[in-house]
């Protein structure tokens, strides 16, 4: 059974600021002992066009000794051991070559729908480092390892071709940069507005051979020719390399994450510091040079952020400023959020970076190793880094792997962080200052299951898009990611969470069919995945896909299938009213069913029953009005949701009043009262 633990707190956000110079931005120390330094207006030039025409097809690579993906930065394996050994030591004796396959969790009200799916060979190397986007007509592109593969929109592979090929220029015969023979981490992304497509990844382990490989599509064919630039992995002119790339995009922009790591040292002792590119998206497209700006020295009370996480813009990827999340995640127990924020775009100039640092309720920690049937191969983990996020409206969701401190399994934290300023545009240039009054909200579930061990969590925006975005937040969201178990092969799984904040079951969408054992790897530290991929089809509501992983022969196998919402709660008529989110920041939405046209009249009061003055802002619905007291809506018959602004209300405990003045409510009673809470 699944079971969410939830709690909720409220604090003051700090923040500090890049200071605004020509050049170099020296670093600024502010109350909170937090840093930065940017460097504006880096520019690389195009270094080729790739022509995937001109590449073999490759459909299926052998995995061998020399193949295995870097591990990503800092992972502690004294305390992995240690946490592995702890966990052992409490586990009930199990039959080891005890395989059993339960059922997919029986659907609830809150369901995904499968459509279809396909399984995907395996590539060079190991793990899979699975990665997704899809376009509006269909054409989708996984990346895995060192391959890149075109499908249709039934997810037949038309075109594939490895890394190797994408990054090394065919017209020069002597490169002056290095041949690109050690490709790894791709990532991919799809622009709604310009109808085009983005990879990234990453080549050489030394600060001789490192390099960010981005490239951009020329048309919405990701089959046809792409730009190509090499973005150097030293930027900071020293003895490191870049690694584990992690990317986003808003309209203008993309941006991505790398750890920069020393030459030579162990995984614990070669962290650098973790560092924000922030790209033109025009200019890759155009095949002009490309502009960048580059955020590093990223500190905290002098000490380098861990591993920051770029985090998505959903419904669609909109908006001006981009946030970023990172934890300590290598710790036992731990409860601080650091939230990053790039504010303005590149061609601005006045981009700059500002630091939130917040606790989580819920502490998070260091996950331990998952199970397979048999229990000498244990599944990496990694650590408690957060993987991925999405940015709705004044909202940011974030998922990490996380230790089950009753149980000791690796499940899933999924964190909330509410009151975020809004997005800035051409009407509120300045955005609504909600984030530089602090008092930001936080708020964290484990997603848990009795039986599975869960790792690598990828989420997208499953809302509604809206104009309003005050209005319009939609927080529903579907999350895959990699399950395994004692009596469970590996395998790909999904969950949804509707506007309400229900989760729904757990729904397995392919069963693995062996255990990871790969045979260059010691039997307790075998490679499961650093990273899945998930993606909305921008155009198709409810509509997604995603790439994740499942063993077969022994190997990891990727699965590429199409999912589609099913939310019963949304979708059927309602009985009462809903109110969400409790507790609030800057607005509460109303949701709420009637069978006649009618007229709805609302009242805020406190707890001593005094009428409460409010700006409401529902008047700019049609059909609506309001005054200092109270607001009218004038409705059809259906199922209808607007929001009530609370910025302008003390903290504390609210009643709101609804009263239908024609007929009755719900066939019980001319009036509903709800509480509320204001953070």
């Amino acid at each position: 059974m699944k079971s969410v633990v939830s709690l909720v707190f409220s604090l003051f956000l700090g923040l500090t600021l890049c200071a605004q110079q020509v050049g170099i931005d020296k670093p600024n120390a502010s109350k909170n002992g937090s840093s930065c330094d940017v460097i504006r207006d880096i520019k690389t030039p195009l270094s080729h066009v790739f022509d995937p025409a001109t590449a073999p097809s490759v459909w299926m690579m052998p995995v061998d000794e020399a193949s295995e993906m870097p591990l990503p930065t800092g992972i502690d394996e004294n305390l992995r051991r240690e946490i592995d050994a702890a966990r052992s030591a409490r586990r009930h004796p199990i039959n080891p070559r005890g395989i059993y396959h339960d059922q997919p969790t029986a659907p609830n009200s809150i369901i995904t729908q499968p459509q279809r799916g396909v399984e995907v060979p395996p590539g060079s190397g190991t793990p899979n480092d699975n990665h997704i986007a899809v376009g509006n007509d269909g054409k989708i592109v996984s990346v895995m390892n060192t391959v890149i593969r075109v499908h249709n929109d039934t997810g037949k592979i038309i075109k594939a071709f490895t890394l190797d090929y994408f990054a090394n220029n065919p017209n020069i015969k002597k490169d002056p940069i290095p041949t690109m023979n050690r490709t790894y981490d791709p990532r991919v992304m799809y622009d709604p507005f310009k109808d085009r497509y983005i990879v990234v990844f990453m080549h050489g382990t030394t600060d001789k051979n490192s390099f960010i490989i981005v490239g951009f599509s020329t048309t919405n064919d990701p089959a046809k020719p792409w730009n190509v630039y090499k973005v150097p992995g030293t930027p900071i002119q020293d003895t490191v390399w870049s690694d584990y790339p992690i990317v986003s995009q808003n309209r203008e922009d993309m941006f991505f994450t790398v750890n920069l790591l020393h030459n030579g040292s162990s995984w614990e002792e070669g962290f650098v510091e973790a560092v924000i590119w922030q790209l033109n998206k025009e200019d890759g497209f155009n095949g002009d040079t490309l502009h960048k700006n580059f955020f590093h020295n990223i500190k905290y009370n002098g000490v380098s952020i861990w591993s920051i996480c770029a985090i998505q813009n959903g419904p669609k990827p909109d908006g001006i400023d981009n946030y970023f999340m990172s934890v300590r995640p290598y710790t036992k127990e731990n409860d601080t959020l650091f939230v990053h924020r790039i504010t303005n775009t590149l061609r601005s100039g006045q981009a700059n970076y500002e630091l939130g640092v917040l606790k989580s309720p819920l502490k998070y920690g260091f996950p331990s190793s998952a199970l397979q049937p048999d229990t000498a191969f244990l599944l990496r983990t990694n650590d408690a880094r957060v993987l991925s996020g999405v940015r709705i409206g004044t909202q940011l969701h974030y998922f990490q792997n996380c230790m089950n401190f009753k149980t000791m399994q690796a499940h899933i934290m999924h964190g909330s962080i509410y009151n975020l300023t809004t997005l800035r545009d051409a009407a509120t240039p300045q955005g609504i200052a909600y984030w530089n009054k602090g008092g930001a909200v936080t708020k964290a579930h484990l997603f848990s299951n009795d039986s599975l061990d869960f790792g690598y969590p990828a989420v997208a925006a499953a809302g509604e898009e809206s104009n309003n975005e005050l209005l319009g937040q939609d927080p529903s969201m579907i999350v895959t990611s990699v399950y395994s178990g004692a009596k469970h092969f590996p395998g790909t799984g999904v969950f949804f969470i509707n506007r309400y904040g229900e989760y729904s079951n757990y729904q397995i969408l392919k069963k693995g069919q062996s255990i990871i054992n790969y045979t260059f790897i010691k039997p307790k530290e075998q490679r499961w995945g650093d990273y899945e991929g998930i993606q909305a089809k921008y155009n198709e509501k409810g509509v997604f896909y995603l790439v994740g992983s499942w063993g077969k022969g022994n190997n990891m196998n990727a699965y590429v299938a199409r999912v589609k919402i099913k939310d019963t709660v949304a979708d059927n008529p309602i009985s009462t009213v809903r109110v969400f989110p409790i507790p609030t920041t800057e607005n509460l939405n109303i949701e709420f069913q009637v069978n006649t046209q009618s007229t709805i009249i609302g009242e805020l009061f406190n707890t001593s029953g005094q009428s409460m003055g409010i700006e409401s802002g529902i008047a700019s619905n049609q059909n609506a009005s309001d005054n200092q007291n109270r607001f009218t809506l004038h409705v059809e018959p259906g199922t209808h949701r607007y929001a009530l602004h609370t910025h302008g209300l003390a903290k504390g405990v609210y009643i709101i009043r609804l009263q239908k003045t024609e007929g009755s409510w719900y066939h019980t009673s001319d009036t509903q009262s709800f509480t509320f809470i204001v953070q």
